[in-house]
């Protein structure tokens, strides 16, 4: 979050607007900004001098006589007490007008922050949303990327094809393994048992007895993975390729069963 992105929760703060989360997060900004702790101050004395911008009204010529009337019918002896009846003013027209003046520039006042604290509030969600529509476009073309350089891997002149055989651990499941003489390859595997929680498929180079672990791979829901790999120089003759069910992250040396193996 920049610093400008800050500076606009500031009028929203000050009317109290803001939601429980962005208050938190400009609440933390605050404890080591003291440009924006100086200008929320500005804001909060503003919204408190409206409270007291427009000058008190004074009662209406209907009010003071309805009070006068009360008082009279207490049958109070004006004579021989300390009332003094209220002297009646002019009523000034420009002072009235001044008065709901003030108090309606007030209101606006009042008004035009809480529509920009909602027109922040919108802006910030419209910002959310395209930061993901930006997210779900970038692992696009990622994906995009991914298929075409497995397409020029399948593709190749001198693209080599490799099956895998299913085991007892996984019956009815295949795999092919496609790669190229600079060793570029790329696995597809089909009906692989789901993996338990904390478990990845794992490829391996078998050469003699030497066993060289390659990626690790996570089947979706119907049992279908693909990734790339780079098969090693020393295998690229005489390998055997096996599957196990691994670790997440993989292993150096297998420690699981057997899933899928091509022929030796």
């Amino acid at each position: 979050m920049t610093h400008n992105d800050y500076k606009e929760m500031i009028p929203a703060r000050a009317l109290s607007a803001l939601d429980a989360t962005d208050d938190r997060v400009l609440t933390d900004h605050l404890t080591s900004c003291e440009e924006c702790r100086r200008e929320l101050d500005d804001w909060q004395a503003t919204a408190a001098g409206l409270s007291l911008e427009a000058p008190a009204l004074e009662p209406s010529t209907r009010v003071r006589q309805k009070i006068l009337t009360q008082v009279r019918e207490l049958k109070v002896d004006l004579k021989s007490s300390n009332v003094v009846p209220f002297a009646q003013p002019k009523a000034s027209v420009w002072s009235s007008f001044g008065s709901l003046g003030a108090i309606a520039a007030a209101i606006l006042f009042v008004g035009v922050l809480v529509y920009a604290g909602l027109l922040w509030k919108e802006n910030r969600a419209l910002r959310r949303q395209l930061d993901i529509v930006a997210a779900e476009v970038r692992q696009q073309r990622l994906d995009l990327e991914e298929l075409a350089a497995v397409n020029k891997i399948i593709f190749a002149p001198d693209a080599k094809m490799m099956a895998l055989n299913a085991t007892p651990m996984a019956p009815g499941a295949t795999a092919k393994l496609v790669y190229e003489q600079n060793g570029r390859a790329v696995l597809v595997a089909q009906g692989l048992p789901k993996a338990p929680e904390g478990k990845q498929y794992q490829l391996w180079f078998i050469v003699g007895n030497e066993k060289m672990p390659g990626k690790t791979f996570s089947p979706d829901t119907g049992g279908d993975g693909m990734m790339m790999d780079q098969v090693p120089s020393s295998a690229m003759k005489s390998a055997v390729f096996a599957i196990t069910l691994e670790p997440t992250g993989g292993v150096k040396a297998p420690t699981g069963q057997i899933y899928l193996v091509s022929p030796a």
